[in-house]
């Protein structure tokens, strides 16, 4: 049941002297209703998304820190991110403004850099071109905005002053600089904690303080600021970045669940005390681990598979398929028979719209009528698959609504011959093929062997007439033939569909 929340106006003052209360952890934004819930961890179940400008909307995606390679656990995160904007503004007809940033200095890439006896810069500019390069492998659009943490020094630098002169941080004997949580008493609102027991280093306060500014340490880069040289922690660089874009509102902020906590607690506190307010990112979007064998799939446990290594055994489509069958929020176990349904589903896409384009050219003797049962089948298709996307970007049911369309298309092509229903099979061609462009699948067919279409649709006619031919004589051989030639056909990356109207597709 989607809970209708009341109005909450925004206290823009004593918000560090407010006291916890569960039904206030979040407000509901003042402005126009989408239409879209989303489940918000804040509340703890799907809330409506409510934006001030109707056709606009703000998205921040923290990016990677670029100290390694990209592997598939990374792609199953921005490719369902990518997948949930282009539902906002494909189906939703929302502007999103989308910013990412990129962790270009840290621990790792300090100790990369050591290992390789290069310089960090070059460390992280290696593998953020990496990254892109993979991103733009798996068809996922690049955000209009691109921050990186060592550009944005002096931004860091500022932020992390307000939040020493309003008393919101203090700065440790080691010249480190901590956030003091016992500040902030709605600390914990994205997952419940607290523990402001005894500090766990002897800097800190409290347990649950963060660094906003790492001292200088010997060996390593660091920046000169008014209370000394270091460099910034991890979560004041977000903050500090999107303030400066976005300013005092967010709309949406994106990661895996593993940033839940503390990566986006600490950034909605310390953005929060920055900008006396209390709600500063409206939405936050976590993505479910992608597992192997109930395993996170993590550098640290090297069992990752690079995404060019993923590439060269499945498409890209093949690996967004398997996303969208799956719910975003949800861990998403990655195997060897998921890629293969997922690539059987990509397929029989694809063969129905090769099925429906030879349907609707073929000579057909009798003329044609409106089948008016398939045409209220893609009304009521089309219904269920706005709502599954209002309710949470709920992918998997479109998925499965459309197999099952098709399917029915697919029974009246090939066994009510007597009847010819060319409109509705191409509305029906046209909706699936919209819906997937829409949802980032690019549905070409690949070129790599640089072989003749119209030689294919040739050897693929010539086959098809003699394994007729031999199905009406019963010849055992000859139809043995013409599975080798299927099967080596196959083996270069092309699947027959045996019908009464074959067809063809590449497959990968």
């Amino acid at each position: 049941m989607k809970k209708i929340f009341p109005v909450l106006k925004r206290n823009l003052s004593h918000v560090c002297n407010l006291k916890p209360y569960k039904e206030t952890k979040w407000l509901m934004p003042n402005g126009n209703p989408t239409g879209v819930y989303v489940y918000n961890c804040v509340a703890e179940e799907r809330v409506p998304v409510i934006l001030n400008d109707p056709t606009m909307a703000t998205w921040y995606s923290c990016g990677p820190t670029v100290y390694d390679s990209a592997h598939i656990g990374h792609a199953c995160c921005y490719v369902k991110l990518d997948i949930i904007q282009r539902i906002l503004k494909s189906f939703f007809n929302i502007k999103l403004v989308t910013a990412m940033g990129m962790t270009d200095i840290d621990d790792k890439i300090i100790k990369k850099a050591k290992e390789t006896k290069t310089a960090y810069k070059a460390v992280s500019k290696q593998f953020e071109h990496e990254f892109w390069i993979d991103m733009a492998n798996l068809n996922i659009e690049k955000p209009m905005i691109v921050t990186r943490v060592s550009d944005h020094m002096n931004t860091i630098e500022n932020f992390i002053k307000n939040l020493i002169d309003s008393n919101m941080a203090y700065m440790a004997k080691d010249g480190s600089v901590y956030f003091d949580t016992t500040k902030f008493h709605l600390y914990g609102k994205l997952q419940s904690t607290q523990d402001h027991g005894e500090p766990s280093d002897e800097f800190k306060k409290n347990n649950m303080d963060f660094a906003l500014w790492k001292a200088y340490k010997p060996g390593e880069p660091s920046w000169q600021t008014q209370w000394g040289d270091g460099r910034p922690g991890w979560h004041i660089e977000c903050s500090a970045m999107v303030s400066k874009i976005f300013g005092s509102q967010l709309d949406f902020h994106a990661g895996g669940i593993d940033l839940k906590f503390p990566h986006h607690e600490n950034e909605e506190a310390q953005s929060c005390a920055f900008h006396s307010t209390r709600q500063w990112a409206n939405y936050w979007i976590h993505i479910g681990h992608l597992n192997l064998k109930d395993t996170k799939m993590s550098k640290s446990l090297q069992n990752t598979i690079s995404i060019p290594n993923l590439l060269e055994t499945y498409s890209a489509d093949t690996f967004r398929m398997a996303c969208l069958l799956s719910n975003y929020r949800h861990p998403m176990e990655y195997s060897d028979q998921m890629m293969k349904m997922a690539q059987e589903v990509v397929n029989k896409f694809k063969f129905f719209l090769k099925d429906v384009s030879v349907y609707v050219n073929n000579s057909h003797e009798g003329s044609a009528s409106y089948n008016y049962k398939l045409l209220n089948s893609l009304q009521l298709t089309e219904e269920k698959n706005l709502e599954a996307l209002k309710s949470d970007f709920d992918t998997p049911t479109c998925i499965n609504s459309m197999l099952s369309l098709m399917s029915n298309a697919n029974t009246i092509m090939k066994i009510d011959t007597a009847n010819f229903y060319p409109v509705p099979m191409i509305l029906i061609a046209d909706y699936i093929l919209d819906m997937l462009t829409k949802f980032g699948l690019q549905m070409k067919e690949s070129t790599e062997h640089n072989i003749s279409n119209s030689l294919i649709d040739t050897l693929v006619e010539f086959r098809h007439t003699v394994r007729e031919n031999a199905l009406k004589a019963k010849d055992k051989e000859l139809l043995t033939s013409c599975d080798i030639v299927r099967d080596k056909m196959k083996s270069v990356k092309i699947q027959i569909n045996d019908s009464k109207t074959p067809s063809w597709i590449y497959v990968k």
